[in-house]
């Protein structure tokens, strides 16, 4: 993303003021969006997709590493209010590791590694691209604090906590709570490896507030890989989450970018499964698969057109499907 630099004012010492510089950043998306519901309705129209300002800035703290601040407006239709957007404070200790503590909007299904460079456009864990035809979780509000240490070339532990965000003044629902289910907080343990074209991932997931009578969440493990061919770009990945009372949730997730030759022209395919199993009634225990497909036609190094198509089926029901197509810029 191309930045510019904005003087910005930092913070104001004893001594008088003293002055940073910042970065800011943006990005816009205007287009058409079609849907259809398993029940026929259709829906149609033009719009803003997206548009975001963020800004960073940091320091380096002599003997303690570098320090950095970001944080981001959310910005939609005319006399429509602004929205926060994801805001972190980090600390980069390099070989120490790297401390933050950050609100992100942040995806709790597959994405990320799995679905590789497909993933920048548009994913079954994305909630803005995947709205109605999605089977994976979507993007929510979370807290979180995490740490992240190298262990080796290539190789990176990490510990996170995270308490998703509310409507309450404060974020998370935390210890004796009644509604708990959908805001349960939760620790992860993962392990991240990158050598060359590779790419691993794998995690495990534990949450509090477990309670046998609802059968909200216990804990979840996932793995997931890309490998970049030069040609093309494969992924997969693979995720459980189990209840209190045994019950799970199983996603699977396939992905393929594939640039044109010569061409400006991306194309890139994920398909995924979603398996419910063990659940007290045998009408909740369905089984759900999709596809999402995208092309990606960069026209600048800021700018770039995209269509995607997306469709899932649920027990053999015809479920949503969704067309999009949108112009966007980045400055």
């Amino acid at each position: 993303m191309m930045k510019k630099t904005l003087v910005a004012l930092a913070a104001v010492a004893v001594t008088g003021g003293v002055f940073a510089q910042a970065t800011m950043t943006g990005f816009l998306a205007y287009g058409y969006r079609a849907t259809n519901t398993s029940a026929g309705a259709t829906a149609s129209g033009m719009g803003v997709d997206t548009a975001s300002l963020d800004f960073a800035v940091g320091e380096t703290i002599e003997g303690i590493g570098k320090v950095s601040g970001a944080m981001g407006v959310s910005l939609k239709n005319k006399d429509q209010a602004a929205y926060a957007r994801n805001s972190e404070i980090k600390l980069d200790m390099g070989a120490m590791g790297t401390f933050r503590m950050y609100n992100a909007y942040s995806p709790s299904g597959l994405g990320g590694v799995a679905a590789g460079g497909a993933n920048q456009y548009c994913s079954f864990s994305n909630g803005d691209c995947a709205s109605g035809v999605g089977m994976f979780s979507t993007y929510g509000y979370d807290d979180g604090l995490s740490y992240s240490f190298p262990l080796a070339t290539g190789l990176t532990v990490s510990v996170t906590h995270v308490e998703p965000s509310t409507s309450a003044a404060l974020t998370g629902l935390g210890s004796g709570a009644a509604a708990y289910t959908d805001s349960q907080r939760h620790n992860t343990y993962a392990l991240a490896y990158k050598s060359g074209a590779l790419n691993l991932a794998a995690g495990y997931r534990t949450y509090d507030e477990a309670n046998e009578a609802t059968g909200n969440s216990n804990y979840r493990h996932r793995a997931s890989f890309n490998y970049d061919l030069k040609v093309a770009q494969i992924g997969a990945g693979y995720e459980q989450t189990t209840t209190t009372y045994g019950a799970t949730t199983t996603d699977s997730l396939m992905s393929l970018v594939l640039p044109v030759p010569s061409s400006p022209l991306t194309l890139s395919a994920q398909f995924g499964n979603r398996t419910r199993a063990g659940n007290a009634s045998a009408a909740s225990d369905i089984t759900y698969s999709g596809t999402i497909y995208n092309a990606v036609y960069t026209l600048s190094k800021r700018t770039y057109l995209l269509a995607v198509y997306a469709t899932n089926q649920a027990a053999g029901t015809s479920n949503p499907s969704m067309f999009l197509t949108t112009l966007n810029h980045s400055f």
